[in-house]
């Protein structure tokens, strides 16, 4: 599993609603996707651009679109790590720009759910990228503490233009 932090696709055509992706609507992201080139906000549009390039490159090496069920084992994965924080239950961490924030109430909440383990302290982006990544562990060895939950359409292709797809993040097990 390849997991990434941005959008896979643009969204449909047909579409309940008109400025997002359905798994956007789902996992309340602050970036809606829109139809080709159209993001909002705006100032977004050349990451979600690089996003899907990506993903574009990796399906072309092999690593296909995870449709939202495991049916094969090289997947490229979208997350979204504010999703993965609430799907465990847990607070949102705060962007890095937020002044006085202080990680180290994050990292134990998430050792509380995870047992997780730091070879040194990780800084805000690592911690960010463990909360969406316990996903794909999940997704590989059936860790025991989480499971994961895919939100959205399964990717498909409009005239040769990915759209739609899924956002996945971690749960905690019953």
């Amino acid at each position: 599993m390849i997991l990434l932090d941005g959008p896979q696709g643009w969204r449909a055509e047909v579409s309940q609603h008109p400025d997002m992706r359905e798994c956007e609507r789902l996992t309340r992201t602050p970036g809606k996707t829109g139809l080709p080139t159209v993001m909002k906000p705006r100032s977004w549009t050349r990451m979600a651009e690089f996003s899907i390039a990506v993903f574009d490159a990796l399906q072309a090496a092999g690593w296909a679109r995870f449709p939202g069920a495991c049916d094969g084992d090289r997947y490229a994965v979208e997350t979204f790590p504010t999703h993965a924080w609430r799907a465990l239950g847990l607070t949102s961490l705060p962007g890095r720009n937020r002044r006085g924030i202080v990680v180290d109430r994050w990292v134990s909440a998430l050792d509380r759910v995870s047992s997780l383990s730091w070879s040194r302290f990780p800084s805000h982006d690592e911690l960010q990228a463990a909360v969406a990544g316990l996903a794909g562990l999940a997704m590989t060895t059936r860790y025991d503490a989480i499971g994961f939950d895919a939100q959205g359409r399964p990717p498909l292709q409009e005239a040769g233009i990915w759209r739609e797809g899924v956002i996945v993040s971690p749960t905690r097990r019953p």
